[in-house]
């Protein structure tokens, strides 16, 4: 699992099944503090994420078939959890509600 914020939406109007009823996000990959780790990719919403928060990101399919069971999901990314804060040898070191302040 990773850091992550997204940055954006995806928007496809023909689309895998396995992404039906899920959202598209465009995320950035962040290092624990805030800053940018790489790249912008794009995931699979399971939680219902928003623009501007700091989310948990994994690799899938395999974590997606375990996880949600679905069998045939060509899914690189996805969004499994919503960041409140991450705290690092004992200090936060990243609040989400100083992130959307």
């Amino acid at each position: 699992m990773r850091l992550a914020r997204v940055v954006g939406n995806v928007v496809s109007t023909l689309k895998h099944e396995s992404y039906e009823a899920r959202s598209l996000l465009l995320v950035e990959p962040i290092h624990p503090g805030g800053e940018p780790a790489g790249p912008a990719t794009v995931a699979v919403d399971y939680v219902g994420a928003g623009t501007g928060e700091v989310v948990l990101m994994g690799a899938a399919p395999g974590a997606a078939k375990l996880v949600f069971g679905i069998p045939i999901a060509p899914i690189k990314e996805m969004v499994m959890g919503i960041v409140d804060e991450v705290e690092l040898h004992g200090q936060v070191v990243l609040r989400a509600s100083e992130e959307n302040a």
